[in-house]
Parts: C-alpha cells; sequence; structure tokens
C-alpha cells in the first residue's frame, strides 16, 4: 500500500480497540467508519464484521446495511447480500441503488418475479433507469421473451452507448428470435464497459480514498489561492477517479466560474445536484448562476428547492428575492426577504431590497 493509504488502514484498526467500552451510537460509528475504509481497500475479511456490528448497533442508519449488502454482493454471499440490501431499501425509500442491486443479487438467486419487482421500482427513480432496464431485459430474457428483452436492452444502449457489456445478452435476444445478422453484430462489439448507475453513498466511500483526498485539498488550497486553473484540473483528476463525489463536482464548478466558464460552471452544478438532489448549495449555486444567466425561470425552481432543503440558507433566500422581482413577481419577492430578515436582521442588501419592493408594490397599487 501506500504510505497514505496503510497510515488511514492502520487508523480505522486503532480505532476498534475502544469500540467494546463505547455507548451504542458511538460505537456503532467506530465500527461502520473502519469498516468503510477496510471496504475501500477491498479489505473484505476485516470490512464485514465491522459493517455487521455497525448495523446491529444502529438498525436505523441506512448506511451501515447498504455497505454490508453491497460487499456481501461483491463476494457473491447471495444470501447476506439480499439481506442487508432489503434492509437498506426499507430504511430508505426511495433508494435506487439499493434497489437495482436487489434486483441483480435476486437475478442471480434465480427468482425472477423478486428481480422484476427490484428492477420496475428502480426503473421510476433518478439515476437507475438504464441500469433497472438492463435488469429487466435479462429477466426477459431468462423468461424467454426475447422481444422484451430487445426493447429494454436497445433503450440502454441508446442511454448508455459505452456499456458494452449489454451486446451480449442483446445477441442472444435477437438470435432467439432469428435474426442473426443483428446477432452477430452485437455479438461482435461485446466488451467490459459496464452500465453505470448513481451511487451517492458508495460515491462518498470512493471520496475517503486517500489519494483522491490529497487531490481535492490541492486543488482546494489552489482555488483558495487564486490558482482556478490548477484547482480545475486538480479536481478533475480527482473527478476521474471518482466520477460520484459531489464535493468534486461543486468545486469544479466554482473554478470554472472563476474562470468565466458558465456554461461548464452549469454542467458541473447540474451534476452536483444530479448525484444529490437534497445539496441546498448545489442547487443555491446552480440557481444563482441560472439567474445571471437569464434562465429566470429554472433559477427560482433551484433557488426555491434550496430554501426548502435549508430554510436557514441566507443567500439563497436573497438570490430568490431578487430573481422573483426581476419576474414581476413582488409579494412573494417581499416574503423571502421578510424571512431573510428574520434570519439576519442586520442584512444591508436584504433591507435595501425590501425597502425598494415595498416602494414598487405601493406604487403598482396606487396606479402610479
Amino acid at each position: 500500500m501506500e504510505p497514505v493509504v496503510r497510515d488511514q488502514v492502520e487508523a480505522a484498526r486503532r480505532s476498534l480497540a475502544a469500540a467494546p467500552t463505547l455507548p451504542a451510537a458511538a460505537a456503532a460509528d467506530v465500527y461502520g467508519e473502519a469498516g468503510k475504509t477496510f471496504l475501500l481497500y477491498a479489505l473484505g475479511t476485516a470490512a464485514m464484521p465491522c459493517l455487521e456490528n455497525a448495523a446491529a448497533l444502529a438498525p436505523g442508519d441506512v448506511r451501515w446495511a447498504y455497505y454490508a449488502g453491497a460487499l456481501a454482493q461483491r463476494v457473491g454471499d447471495l444470501e447476506r447480500a439480499r439481506r442487508h440490501l432489503r434492509r437498506a431499501a426499507e430504511l430508505q425509500s426511495p433508494f435506487p441503488a439499493a434497489l437495482y442491486r436487489l434486483g441483480e443479487v435476486e437475478l442471480l438467486r434465480g427468482d425472477l418475479a423478486a428481480a422484476d419487482r427490484a428492477f420496475t421500482a428502480a426503473l421510476a427513480l433518478p439515476g437507475t433507469a438504464a441500469a433497472a432496464r438492463f435488469g429487466l431485459g435479462r429477466v426477459a430474457l431468462q423468461r424467454g421473451d426475447a422481444r422484451a428483452a430487445v426493447e429494454q436492452l436497445e433503450a440502454v444502449l441508446q442511454a448508455q452507448p459505452q456499456a458494452a457489456i449489454v451486446h451480449a445478452p442483446l445477441a442472444a435476444a435477437y438470435r432467439r428470435l432469428g435474426q442473426l445478422d443483428k446477432a452477430r453484430a452485437q455479438a461482435a462489439a461485446y466488451g467490459s464497459g459496464e452500465v453505470s448507475f448513481v451511487d451517492v453513498l458508495m460515491g462518498q466511500l470512493q471520496a475517503a480514498n486517500a489519494g483522491n483526498m490529497r487531490r481535492i485539498a490541492a486543488a482546494t488550497e489552489a482555488y483558495n489561492r487564486g490558482s482556478y486553473s490548477a484547482a480545475a484540473e486538480e479536481i478533475r483528476q480527482a473527478i476521474a477517479v471518482d466520477p460520484q463525489d459531489v464535493r468534486s463536482w461543486m468545486l469544479l464548478g466554482h473554478a470554472q466560474e472563476r474562470l468565466g466558464d458558465a456554461a461548464g460552471a452549469e454542467q458541473s452544478y447540474r451534476r452536483a445536484v444530479e448525484l444529490d438532489p437534497n445539496h441546498a448549495r448545489g442547487r443555491l449555486s446552480l440557481g444563482t448562476l441560472l439567474a445571471e444567466r437569464g434562465a429566470r425561470g429554472e433559477a427560482i425552481e433551484q433557488l426555491s428547492a434550496a430554501v426548502r432543503l435549508r430554510p436557514d440558507l441566507a443567500d439563497a433566500r436573497f438570490n430568490l428575492a431578487k430573481a422573483l422581482a426581476e419576474e414581476g413577481r413582488l409579494p412573494e419577492a417581499l416574503a423571502q426577504c421578510d424571512a431573510l430578515l428574520q434570519l439576519r436582521p442586520q442584512d444591508h442588501d436584504a433591507q435595501t431590497l425590501r425597502h425598494e419592493l415595498r416602494a414598487r408594490l405601493g406604487q403598482e397599487g396606487s396606479g402610479g
């Protein structure tokens, strides 16, 4: 192991010594965090008991059930994977990644009805639609419905052309339909490209990679000293390792804004919000940028979402008030100013905007 990785693993091992003496909640965190570290570096034999201890001590924490289920799936322990993934899906509803993984486990177990249910549930959720179709296509193939299999698998390739792993089952489906030319073409295109799906918890786990953490730290340092090009380059390397890390996409967006690349920043913020729809600051950054680019309708949607997620997020309320005012929705804008001034009574900008809005409303009310 790299020295920095070895240090991280050794620190996790040392932390376990105190776990038996701690209260249940604290011990669960110690076991869980150690389990995550072991899981990250493929030390599965050490990771599983840690994660299962954490799940037993904190039965309401979805993370430990999910990580244990994902690890059991990785090593082929299907019954254990099924038990933990079902628990994760019960604890957090909806949980797209858990449902998709559960479908994969049920498919391997040969329970086509259970696999169909899990994949169908995942199909309706953001981030797992293509992967769920991949599952449903293979279920249809095993049931002998080649036409349904072709429909689902072709849709996967339309959404993710790089997913070369889809070509093998698609070739099998075309062979069953007697369309041999298409079957041969699909077989020839088979490769190792996987079907991707949004997996926030596993993305957070990958973000703990010590090597990647150094890249993120270097990018943050470069950004803080004003070296925005260096920050963007460093964070792109981190994203290449872990494309599901929300922090990286947010930092890239901030650097792109500083570099004058508004279109690139918008794409980065959109990716962050796609990965974590409950990321209030992501929606704030995206909404603010959209407002500056003149897309006030969507800006208001994003900023309103930020306020719903974080009612105390003052910048979101102020920018929402400005966008609403620019759209002529003055009473709504004034309501946001009033709410903001309850949070920050001395906010000069909010006081000024509130005064302007009251004056405009008074003029409009009197016909002036």
